[in-house]
């Protein structure tokens, strides 16, 4: 005996076979559609009579990225996410570039490359030398430890005395070349300034 065949799918006769599987697709993803966003809108009014005053959708509390590393886009984003204000982590200078006029360039690290990808460590340093500059207040050649970037910057300033006064990489404090001289220079420019008032008085 043999078995019964299935009975065939039944299928309407007006309507071809590609249209009942797309709309089959389509009523699929209708339904589960649904059924997200009512699970969805249970959670927010679970959360919502929880804590209304607090409560936050979870996509909403995402960290804000940073399209600018200011102080007053930090302050804003501290203020707004106290709980999730990014880490920035800022390298500290070397003691050797605060001892000469670098012109903020440092020791860098990295890794030696080769073919077999086998990387090692290794360092560049600075391109430093030794060079007496010549200052007109002090009027004298000056000897630093100095960079060749701070050279050219040097020249771009219009001289020595101008770099010390404006530049951003020699600040007031500390006891490096560029502190020193500069506490020197700004010294000679006070005396002279009184010079001229006690000549005029």
């Amino acid at each position: 005996q043999t078995s019964p065949s299935p009975p065939p799918i039944q299928l309407h006769p007006a309507t071809p076979l590609k249209r009942q599987y797309t709309t089959m697709l389509q009523r699929f993803a209708l339904s589960s559609i649904r059924r997200s966003t009512s699970s969805w809108l249970t959670t927010c009014s679970a959360g919502a009579a929880s804590s209304p005053s607090s409560w936050m959708p979870s996509s909403a509390l995402m960290t804000p990225t940073l399209a600018t590393s200011s102080p007053s886009s930090l302050a804003s984003i501290s203020a707004q996410h106290p709980s999730q204000t990014p880490s920035i982590t800022i390298r500290s200078r070397s003691s050797r570039s605060r001892r000469g006029l670098y012109d903020g360039k440092d020791v860098r690290f990295g890794n030696n490359v080769p073919f077999s990808m086998k990387k090692t460590r290794r360092r560049w340093n600075p391109n430093v030398q030794i060079k007496r500059i010549y200052s007109e207040v002090l009027d004298e050649m000056i000897p630093f430890h100095v960079t060749t970037s701070a050279l050219r910057t040097i020249d771009k300033y219009g001289g020595l005395d101008q770099y010390l006064l404006k530049s951003k990489h020699v600040s007031t404090k500390g006891e490096g070349e560029g502190q020193r001289a500069r506490n020197r220079v700004v010294q000679k420019m006070k005396h002279r300034e009184q010079l001229k008032k006690e000549a005029i008085a």
